[in-house]
């Protein structure tokens, strides 16, 4: 069956090849579009659920290497956004699998492109009560459940409205800066050598630094090995706050 756009998006489209793609966690319907020797990418998804990410990307041109909005359209039911592709490929792909040390360079080049944002005229707050008031609701309206939870979590809390309690009774001072909202490697690109781009940015704003490593941390375990860790650290050139990033280990035992 044909997926239905709107007409502007339909004559964008026209005569160019498209490709549904599903790497990633999303609320969203994903395209590949390859056209005149160019690649875009199409968003569909219910209405208000790409607002953010269209915004995120309008405050971040300039600031940071992130996709171009070439069109942005929203009816009563959907939203629909298309980007310009970054140059390169993801750092988790065939080609970067086979050189993690190259990759922690290219992620390290990443985080410091992060650090050198001001947040001084930010208007995105994702901090941790941002992200508390999220996983509450995730948990009260039962689309995280008991279940859902890693056996070694359930068995260490009893519930998921355990951990969710165990989370809000042991909040921290923050370190904030500006973060990405999931520097998780598909959403992180490399041109060869280099770092190229951001991806996926719908969550980013004002937020403790320690989010954005603990999310990156998991998925270099992931897709290079546990032994990467230590490694990812020292191209950092920081010592890791366990306790910190272990809370946002549990914390997102609880998003979607």
């Amino acid at each position: 069956m044909k997926e239905k756009f709107s007409k502007e998006i339909d004559q964008f489209i026209e005569n160019s090849k498209l490709e549904e793609i599903s790497i990633g966690c999303s609320d969203s319907q994903v395209f590949k579009i390859s056209k005149n020797e160019n690649i875009y990418f199409l968003k569909k998804a219910k209405n208000g659920l790409l607002t953010r990410e269209h915004n995120a990307l309008e405050w971040l041109q300039g600031k940071l290497p992130v996709p171009k909005i070439v069109i942005y359209e929203t009816t009563k039911e959907e939203e629909f956004l298309i980007t310009e592709g970054i140059q390169g490929e993801m750092v988790c792909s065939d080609t970067y699998l086979k050189n993690p040390d190259l990759v922690l360079k290219i992620i390290a080049s990443a985080f410091k492109e992060i650090y050198q944002i001001n947040i001084e005229d930010c208007p995105f707050d994702v901090s941790l009560n941002y992200k508390l008031n999220l996983v509450e609701k995730n948990v009260n309206e039962g689309l995280v459940t008991d279940e859902s939870l890693k056996p070694e979590i359930l068995k260490k809390f009893g519930s998921a409205k355990k951990l969710l309690d165990y989370l809000k009774e042991n909040k921290f001072q923050e370190e904030l800066c500006f973060s990405h909202g999931d520097m998780s490697l598909p959403n992180i690109f490399a041109n060869g050598d280099t770092f190229a781009g951001f991806i996926d940015v719908g969550e980013c704003g004002i937020a403790d630094k320690w989010f954005d490593l603990a999310i990156c941390e998991k998925s270099i375990k992931r897709n290079y090995g546990e032994e990467y860790i230590p490694k990812f650290y020292l191209e950092l050139g920081i010592e890791p706050d366990r306790s910190k990033i272990n809370y946002y280990l549990l914390l997102m035992e609880l998003y979607l």
